[in-house]
């Protein structure tokens, strides 16, 4: 999460003379010098995850016995494939498995796992907020031996990790027409925040270590052939659902933004100028 400092009267000014405005550029993803390669270097603002993703709930305590105001914390851990890139060109050869065409030399996966606390907004607990709790993991990888199987859950974490992080900071609602759990009808949808902690720059540049992502969150409401249950997350059997432990569709999008070099430029220039002009003052 970007931290705010009060800023002096100069460096009010300093932004002034750049404009005020604190332009990003999309970073760029790099698939052309992988083999086999696509041929486009891709002008990278962020990634929409399939809306075949999975997300795995672990450990969630909430009945229909529970009252408004009640809390419970559990785990989520979430997997799934491109769809499609973020950018200002076509995006060639990308593999998207089924229920895409599962044609293209590369892929794109991510897999995260965070905890969350529920809290109920009503008695009975069919309507819950849900906060995140600090922490946790996300990552994107690139594969060029394709594989990515939703139905297996096999083929997520076996790319070339290119981006990862953490989360800071995520707010989402679900509401459904009975208690939370397996088999519930309802929707549901937030975002989440994070920190990029690692950049491969093989792949992506300029680093975005330090940067904000943010994705977006929904759902679930997804059917067959759009979501296919995973039966397993890296390896770890899901099993059948339960009322603490079950699986849902989930569907969201990453953004990744990186400050435009020249206007970092343009502002260290302006706040040195000010700092000048504030040193020839007091002369």
């Amino acid at each position: 999460m970007r931290t705010f400092r009060w800023m002096t009267s100069a460096t009010i000014a300093g932004l002034l003379m750049i404009g005020g405005i604190w332009t990003v550029q999309a970073a760029t993803l790099d698939t052309t010098t992988a083999t086999p390669n696509d041929g486009t270097l891709q002008n990278f603002s962020g990634i929409d995850w399939n809306a075949n993703g999975g997300g795995w709930v672990q450990g969630f305590g909430l009945t229909s016995a529970n009252n408004a105001g009640d809390t419970d914390i559990f785990s989520f851990t979430y997997q799934a494939f491109a769809a499609s890139i973020g950018t200002t060109s076509p995006t060639p050869n990308l593999f998207v498995a089924p229920p895409g065409p599962a044609v293209g030399s590369y892929e794109l996966t991510t897999y995260a796992t965070f905890n969350e606390q529920a809290t109920c907004n009503n008695n009975g607990c069919s309507s819950i907020s849900i906060a995140l709790i600090p922490g946790g993991s996300w990552q994107v990888l690139f594969d060029t031996t394709p594989d990515a199987n939703q139905a297996a859950g096999t083929g997520f974490l076996d790319g070339v990790s290119i981006l990862a992080g953490d989360f800071n900071l995520g707010i989402s609602t679900f509401t459904a027409t009975g208690p939370i759990g397996p088999g519930s009808i309802g929707t549901g949808g937030g975002f989440l925040i994070g920190t990029v902690t690692s950049t491969n720059n093989a792949y992506v540049n300029p680093d975005l270590l330090g940067t904000t992502v943010q994705a977006s969150l929904q759902f679930p409401g997804q059917s067959s052939p759009t979501y296919t249950r995973p039966s397993a997350f890296n390896g770890v059997a899901t099993g059948a659902d339960t009322a603490t432990d079950f699986v849902l569709q989930t569907d969201t999008s990453q953004n990744f933004t990186v400050p435009e070099p020249a206007t970092l430029a343009l502002l260290a220039a302006g706040l040195l100028g000010m700092g000048l002009f504030g040193r020839r003052k007091q002369l």
